[in-house]
């Protein structure tokens, strides 16, 4: 698999523009209740609006998009976790969860359409 260096370049960036150029380099976009274990790419990006916090006052963000997380496969059976991480007052670090886990946990940012995939391995030659 062959990433373009403007690709990868242009995802040098918060979390909204990286759901952003990922969905308008592929076209490809699924929202809200579209977001299950059934239809999120095999390696998905998520990004979920999660509050209105201070610091995106200054920082206008398509969609409200303030995380962002990684769908990842286990290598001994290719379950898929989710990737993310946290800093600031939440408790820091990274974390994996098994995705079933993670989308019911997710669920009110799901129903309130909040919650957008792509897929960035659409943009691979």
């Amino acid at each position: 698999m062959v990433f373009a260096a403007d690709d990868i370049e242009a995802l040098h960036v918060w979390s909204d523009r990286i759901i952003h150029e990922i969905e308008r380099r592929t076209g490809f976009i699924l929202q809200g209740a579209e977001v299950t274990a059934h239809t999120l790419a095999r390696c998905a990006t998520v990004g979920l609006k999660m509050g209105d916090p201070a610091w995106a006052i200054n920082h206008p963000r398509p969609r409200g998009i303030t995380h962002i997380v990684q769908i990842v496969r286990r290598p001994e059976d290719d379950a898929p976790f989710v990737s993310e991480a946290f800093g600031g007052s939440v408790a820091a670090g990274i974390s994996l969860t098994p995705l079933a886990e993670w989308l019911a946990r997710s669920q009110p940012h799901i129903l309130a359409n909040e919650v957008w995939a792509v897929d960035p391995f659409k943009m691979a030659s």
